[in-house]
């Protein structure tokens, strides 16, 4: 087991020696602002990490509380996650570029908050939503529609009950 400090690159060279060994990374990693979207507290990461055949399995999960304003009506939201986290990577596969296996494994280090921070990013949503049926501000008055309907008369009226007119 590996408790992190400062560092969060570990060692695999051992499990790169297809020796049998594994390693459990336990960590913390503060994430930058992504998006409108702050992270308050650092991300907890739990993996293991072994070698299968000539790849490197990473198992584990990840779990994240991002803080932002809703998209849809400017409320603050914070929102807990966990991903889920299923990756092998060909250690002899050293690609460059932003999200290649580069940047996560060089040689036999693993950067870990690289790729925490990597697959975080790939699976939040585009925005951060209040609640899945938000029914945002009236485009007109700016009304909070999940608060109350709006009285505008070519406003939004999402908020309202539709009745439509059946005499035509």
């Amino acid at each position: 087991r590996y408790v992190m400090g400062q560092s969060h690159t570990v060692d695999i060279g051992g499990v790169l020696a297809g020796n049998g060994q594994r390693l459990v990374v336990d960590d913390e990693i503060a994430l930058a602002p992504f998006e409108g979207m702050v992270f308050p507290a650092p991300a907890r990461v739990h993996l293991e990490v072994r070698r299968i055949d000539r790849l490197l399995e990473v198992l584990g999960t990840i779990d994240a509380t991002a803080h932002g304003e809703c998209d849809a009506c400017l409320e603050d939201v914070e929102r807990q996650g966990q991903v889920d986290v299923e990756e092998r990577f060909d250690p002899a596969d050293g690609e460059a570029g932003p999200f290649g296996e580069g940047n996560v494994v060089a040689g036999t280090r693993l950067d870990v908050a690289d790729l925490a921070q990597q697959l975080l990013l790939s699976a939040l949503p585009m925005g951060l939503r209040c609640r899945d049926d938000c029914a945002g501000l009236c485009g007109t008055c700016g009304t909070n529609l999940n608060a109350s309907a709006c009285s505008c008369d070519n406003g939004d009226q999402r908020g309202k009950p539709q009745v439509e007119n059946a005499a035509q």
